[in-house]
């Protein structure tokens, strides 16, 4: 049987690992000029790797970051990527070693919560990570939907020119962005590469800034545009909107009818927005704005239960509801906790209401994920058959 060994990933030691990520997930190695630029973003990353002797097989990291859970409060978060196993390595355990590895460090400095966006949807669950957002694509025809009830009024906007995005949307983007469950902050090398083609200049894309009646920055929208060829002969002009956040919902319709009335643009898309986006419901026709997918966004685990649990908040309805973890790689998870509106503390003597793996408490954690969904395909042991609709009203989101 061959031996592998699971370790610290060394700096001198990155591209190698970069190489063996790469192939598992059949991208062709780095050029150096592309190692030039994706080089120092290794250096903001917690990384662990497989070896081979001298090759390396498999690796897997994170960066860290804040993510917002119900209540306002920030808990620092494992962000998981570069998770990849060659080919030849497979069926050995090595992807189940490395995210322990990543897990029990992620412990080691102190985290609660773990995530990532998953490239393949049916290995995570394993590793004690649930889905715990989703997010929806759409396509929206300005000419129908204008115009747009409940923007803000009396702001203005501006764009920003390439060598000044990085400087005002990352201070922005901590400052407005946040106001979901499930937001992140963003490590620089993750700004970085989210505004690349906005700094470089290089595609027909761009970051325009709200400013309110007070002359304050509160909300931005990155978009791109492009000639799109029609089916039936010709061109017409197409728009994405990226990204685009405010400070409340007043202010990004305002951003939407800033895109809405983009000269030329004939077709908007944007492949990642929320499920509950105010957008859809503000347009004069609703039809203008079309669902084309809504696909698994955010893959969550609780890494410390203890305080996860206690950081967030919970609606205020009667009642309270005991639930317990179990967690087969970190000891301190397991246990039963009260929660109601009041807030949750541990109690390991109370009688269960409901029993979950960690999958699945990290899946209802952001109040995303409906209780009774997970109840109904057997996901949750239930002691009380109404513990289910109290805990989806304690913890929606």
């Amino acid at each position: 049987m061959t031996d592998y060994e699971v370790r610290r990933t060394k700096p001198d030691e990155y591209r190698a690992a970069g190489e063996a990520m790469a192939s598992a997930l059949m991208f062709p190695p780095a050029t150096d000029e592309q190692w030039a630029e994706r080089g120092p973003g290794w250096d903001q990353t917690t990384s662990f790797s497989a070896w081979q002797g001298d090759f390396c097989v498999g690796h897997a990291s994170y960066f860290t970051f804040d993510t917002v859970v119900p209540g306002g409060a920030r808990l620092g978060t494992a962000g998981v990527t570069r998770v990849g196993v060659r080919t030849t390595a497979r069926r050995h355990g090595l992807a189940s070693r490395l995210l322990r590895a990543l897990v029990d460090q992620s412990i080691a400095d102190g985290l609660a919560l773990a995530s990532l966006r998953a490239s393949e949807a049916t290995i995570y669950h394993r590793f004690g990570f649930g889905v715990a957002g989703e997010y929806v694509s759409a396509k929206l025809v300005p000419q129908r939907a204008r115009p747009v009830r409940g923007a803000a009024t009396g702001g203005t906007f501006r764009m920003l020119r390439p060598a000044e995005v990085l400087d005002v949307v990352g201070p922005l983007y901590d400052r407005v962005g946040m106001r979901r469950p499930g937001m992140v902050t963003r490590p620089p090398a993750l700004l970085e590469r989210y505004f690349e083609g906005a700094v470089k200049a290089t595609k027909s894309e761009y970051v325009v800034v709200h400013t309110n009646a007070e002359g304050a920055d509160d909300g931005y929208v990155h978009y791109s545009t492009n000639w799109a060829d029609d089916p039936n002969g010709g061109s017409h002009g197409a728009g994405e909107v990226i990204e685009l956040v405010g400070v409340d919902d007043a202010t990004e319709l305002a951003l939407w009818q800033f895109v809405l009335d983009v000269d030329l643009v004939t077709e908007w898309k944007s492949e990642e927005r929320p499920i509950d986006d105010l957008i859809q419901h503000a347009i004069r026709d609703r039809r203008a704005y079309t669902v084309t997918e809504v696909a698994d966004e955010q893959w969550l685990r609780l890494v410390d239960a203890d305080r996860a649990l206690g950081a967030r908040t919970y609606n205020p309805v009667t009642g309270e509801v005991v639930v317990e973890i179990a967690d087969p790689w970190v000891p301190g998870n397991n246990g039963r906790w009260r929660i109601a509106a009041e807030g949750a503390r541990r109690d390991d003597a109370a009688t269960p209401d409901l029993s979950v793996p960690i999958e699945v408490i990290s899946a209802a954690y952001l109040g995303g994920h409906p209780w009774w969904q997970l109840a109904g395909v057997g996901d949750v042991t239930v002691h009380d058959p109404a513990a289910v609709a109290l805990a989806d009203a304690l913890l929606a989101s």
